[in-house]
């Protein structure tokens, strides 16, 4: 008899084991399959387009401000470099591998130089073309501006240049009547806000899925909660087989 009550004793721990631990293997599976749809549907969703501007997550990914901060001014424009990104206005970040000289505007489109490249950008604030050595834009760019007729004058290795409605670029005699785009000096209220608009645009919606799903996100913790799950699933699988015998073996009392 006592056997028997050690035996039921047995099964109802494991009903109760297999209940709770069926219940968190349950939330984490829901988590893990809900994740990995999002993922399936990265472009449907526009995961890669959209990034994370939560403090907490931000310093989990342990993103620090920029090491630089450059702005630029026009009438209708403000445009801030922040390391290797440039925002125009409230518009979505541009890469850039360079630093930014000067802004200019070029009938409707503005005229963003790099040290090594010009940005054309259209009303959208999208670049629509990209001017490099190869379209004949010097190297080493240190400045640009506008001459007393309104054309795009480059300043490049002690050279002036000039840059006209078609794009071309050729070489003019030294002029010392250029309005040089300058620097723009940021408040500290503007640096806080770009510091933050540049942290908003590092880690997209689909990396922060996709280190949650692959418990990249918790470090060296995550493949150890990884495998903890992996036991758990085992355990209720295992489990589950025991309570199914024992069901099957189990007395039809209605006999």
């Amino acid at each position: 008899m006592s056997n028997q009550r050690k035996r039921r004793n047995i099964l109802k721990s494991l009903y109760l084991w297999h209940r709770y631990v069926g219940l968190f293997a349950t939330l984490f599976i829901i988590f893990i399959t809900l994740s990995g749809i999002a993922l399936n549907h990265t472009d449907d969703l526009a995961l890669k387009k959209q990034y994370i501007s939560s403090q907490f997550l931000l310093d989990s990914y342990n993103i620090r401000a920029p090491t630089q901060l450059l702005q630029f001014k026009t009438p209708s424009h403000t445009v801030t470099q922040a390391d290797d990104f440039i925002f125009i206005n409230a518009s979505d970040a541009i890469t850039a591998d360079a630093q930014i000289i000067g802004v200019v505007h070029l009938d409707e489109f503005l005229v963003i130089s790099l040290t090594n490249a010009l940005l054309l950008i259209d009303s959208n604030n999208q670049v629509v073309e990209t001017l490099s050595g190869l379209d004949g834009i010097p190297s080493s760019i240190s400045g640009i501006g506008y001459d007393k007729n309104q054309h795009i004058t480059l300043l490049a290795n002690d050279q002036l240049y000039q840059l006209d409605s078609n794009l071309n670029v050729e070489p003019v005699p030294w002029n010392d009547n250029i309005y040089w785009s300058s620097k723009n000096v940021i408040s500290p209220t503007a640096s806080e806000a770009v510091i933050q608009q540049y942290k908003s645009n590092i880690i997209s919606l689909e990396t922060l899925f996709l280190d949650i799903h692959s418990g990249r996100f918790f470090g060296s913790y995550g493949t150890l909660f990884f495998d903890l799950i992996g036991v758990l699933v085992l355990f209720l699988a295992l489990t589950g087989i025991i309570i199914w015998a024992r069901q099957r073996t189990k007395p039809n009392t209605h006999d």
